[in-house]
């Protein structure tokens, strides 16, 4: 099988594990993709011995050893989200495996000057699922996905001995699922109590720039900025809409929804002590104020002719969320105590980057730590790669919401998420 088709295998399996239906809480972006970067608290911006440079810091890949890297593998989530408020309502989101792969393909130039590379990873998303009292159509499913996956060509260059540089620029995908019960929050509608089913698929470009910069022969500087990748997904929605006549009014709709995932800036040190002994350090900015302060839905093509009568041909929707900027702090430490195996440990601290007075169990972006452990074993010139890392946060309170309806005021939510990663990565 060649190179590109198992490339788009992965990448259309990234999209699967989307619309899978599982639920998940992981803080939206997750703190470091595969088991090397993970298994050291996410660190990587100032290493160069894993394929998930290509996404951290694409100033890297001319910095790997020998003449290039293969590695392949899957970081598998399961989270936990507990919804509590005065319905009363006490539930526990469904907990299901969400298996993400990711492949990643660098090879440097003869004379070292150059490398490129190709990855396919699935970096970012939210959701979960529940099944609670709703304040106007009783016990009501709410349920959450959205996945996202990204495709990055990606090339390197060494300016001097010291410096090197590097870019990407692809394309991301996401899937949106989206049901349960939602107060149409503006509009003609506005106040609306309604129960909605909404989809949607879109594709939007991305691009990274960074550099690394070796301050020693023991030390070496990393720094990355990504863009912010913006989606306007095509889907329907279903919705069956309650409070405009005696009975609800059901109606299918095409659908435009806008939904941006954040730029962001980091930088990063990686400082070798001797042989053995390694740490890393990163602190990762992420733009959330101008990403998620809303998301926006607009309808068109109702099926029932009664919809426009009543709202006009098109209905544009706003969600508020108005969330803010968080900052990523990233420790990592890594010993080989000799040539066939690595231990590595890491420690995650970000700021929750969501109001109280928009939390919903829809996204709940509420965590704030991680710890984890990871470890590699060569195997022939191929390595093995492994990761575990834990991470939770401490339960939030809502006491009046700032969402239309108040469906979510005085409630508590709490998560917590395991994520395990395998790898086989194969120098060359």
């Amino acid at each position: 099988m060649s190179f590109r088709r198992l490339s788009a295998l992965l990448f259309l399996w990234a999209l699967i594990s989307a619309s899978a239906r599982t639920a998940q809480a992981d803080g939206l972006i997750r703190d470091g993709v595969g088991p090397i970067s993970t298994g050291r608290g996410g660190t990587n911006l100032g290493f160069a011995d894993n394929g998930a440079v290509i996404l951290d810091n694409p100033g890297a890949l001319v910095n790997v050893a020998n003449n290039g890297l293969f590695e392949i593998g899957a970081d598998t989530v399961i989270s936990q989200v507990h919804y509590t408020d005065n319905k009363p309502n006490d539930a526990q989101s469904a907990v299901r495996p969400i298996p993400v792969p990711n492949i990643a393909y660098i090879r440097r130039s003869k004379d070292k000057r150059w490398a490129w590379g190709l990855g396919v990873f699935g970096p970012a998303g939210f959701g979960a699922s529940y099944n609670f009292q709703n304040s106007f159509a009783g016990p009501q499913q709410y349920r959450s996905f959205d996945a996202v996956a990204k495709v990055l060509p990606t090339l390197s260059y060494r300016v001097t001995d010291r410096l090197s540089i590097g870019g990407s620029v692809g394309i991301a995908a996401s899937y949106l699922d989206l049901e349960g019960p939602l107060f149409m929050p503006s509009g003609a509608l506005a106040g609306a109590p309604a129960i909605v089913n909404l989809q949607g698929f879109g594709v939007a470009p991305v691009g990274s720039f960074g550099l690394q910069y070796k301050l020693s022969e023991k030390t070496m500087l990393g720094l990355s900025f990504t863009s912010m990748t913006k989606f306007h997904m095509g889907g329907v929605m279903n919705a069956n809409i309650y409070g405009v006549t005696p009975a609800p009014i059901y109606s299918r709709f095409s659908s435009s929804t806008d939904i941006n995932w954040p730029r962001s800036l980091g930088i990063g040190l990686a400082h070798k002590f001797n042989r053995k002994h390694m740490v890393g350090i990163d602190m990762i900015w992420y733009d959330w104020k101008h990403a998620f302060n809303g998301v926006g839905i607009n309808l068109t093509d109702s099926s029932n002719p009664m919809v426009p009568l009543l709202a006009g041909p098109a209905i544009a929707q706003t969600l508020p969320i108005n969330w803010h900027d968080s900052v990523s702090l990233r420790l990592g430490y890594q010993w080989m105590p000799n040539s066939r195996n690595t231990y590595r440990l890491g420690y995650v601290y970000h700021t929750s980057p969501t109001p109280s007075n928009t939390l919903t169990p829809y996204t709940d972006g509420i965590l704030l730590h991680a710890f984890s452990a990871g470890f590699s074993h060569k195997i022939g010139r191929a390595y093995l790669n492994a990761a575990y890392q834990f991470t939770f946060g401490p339960t939030r309170y809502v006491g009046v919401s700032a969402l239309a309806g108040g469906d979510f005021s005085h409630s508590s939510l709490h998560a917590q998420a395991h994520v395990a990663s395998l790898s086989l990565l194969v120098p060359f």
